[in-house]
């Protein structure tokens, strides 16, 4: 269960909005406040873009804030024993920690509260800029982000349990999601280069029939020229026969065939 959580400035360590569970007390809110100020002295502890988890442990002799630095690795998390009372997640990104405070040992369940963390990052991100984060005072956004921390608060404590043993089937989900993306990314390329390849045959039988249109016209036309030359051909031919007998009879009968009458 997700105890308390806050949004603080990563260089001065001032605590921008928080909220408790509304059934829990305590003094979460000073622990956190603490360890935002070890975390400015420290800031390499959690670099941007990380997550680590911390613990505190009910000992009399137990220095919570010099024990909680001795934990290292680039997301960690730090399983149970009976000794652990608290867990303390912390989000770095952007200058700014987004914190929670958690009794979940499983590190499965601790998974589900950075992703909490990593939700109120993205929607904090998405409203507030750096600039205003740099020169807010303490609680400067308590007001316009309590009900958002509320809200999730209220969501991921109360799917908690199903949250964390689906995290393997969401992840499997996940990946099919992205194959299915794959999928029908590769099958909408398939059938634009198909329909492509149908465009372009198209194209071309159209231009072949273009061509063939144009040919069939060419062929006409010459076939028309050819049959007129042939008729003016066979004009002349009868032409010159008959001039041809003229002659050869003038030659005998005279132009006027004078001499063939008066035989």
């Amino acid at each position: 269960m997700i105890l308390y959580a806050c949004i603080a400035g990563a260089l001065d360590g001032k605590v921008l909005a928080e909220s408790n569970h509304p059934e829990t007390g305590g003094n979460g809110d000073e622990v956190m406040r603490a360890l935002m100020d070890r975390l400015v002295e420290i800031p390499e502890t959690v670099p941007q873009s990380t997550g680590k988890t911390f613990s505190q442990r009910n000992t009399a002799t137990f220095d919570f804030l010099s024990d909680m630095f001795n934990c290292s690795g680039g997301y960690a998390f730090m399983e149970g024993d009976a000794e652990i009372d608290h867990f303390f997640h912390v989000w770095r990104h952007q200058n700014v920690y987004y914190s929670c405070i958690s009794d979940d040992e499983n590190a499965r369940a601790q998974q589900v509260n950075f992703n909490f963390l990593q939700e109120l990052q993205k929607d904090f991100t998405e409203q507030i800029s750096g600039a205003r984060v740099a020169k807010a005072k303490e609680l400067a956004f308590q007001k316009q982000w309590l009900p958002n921390i509320r809200s999730k608060l209220h969501y991921y404590n109360t799917n908690h349990t199903e949250l964390s043993r689906d995290q393997n089937v969401q992840s499997v989900l996940n990946q099919v999601e992205d194959m299915k993306s794959v999928l029908h990314e590769n099958i909408r390329l398939v059938l634009r280069n198909q329909e492509n390849q149908l465009n372009t045959m198209q194209q071309q039988s159209h231009s072949l029939q273009q061509d063939s249109n144009i040919f069939k016209t060419r062929a006409e036309t010459l076939l028309a020229s050819q049959q007129r030359k042939r008729v003016m051909l066979y004009c002349f031919l009868f032409t010159f026969g008959i001039f041809t007998v003229y002659l050869t009879l003038s030659a005998f009968c005279g132009f006027s065939f004078q001499y063939c009458h008066n035989a």
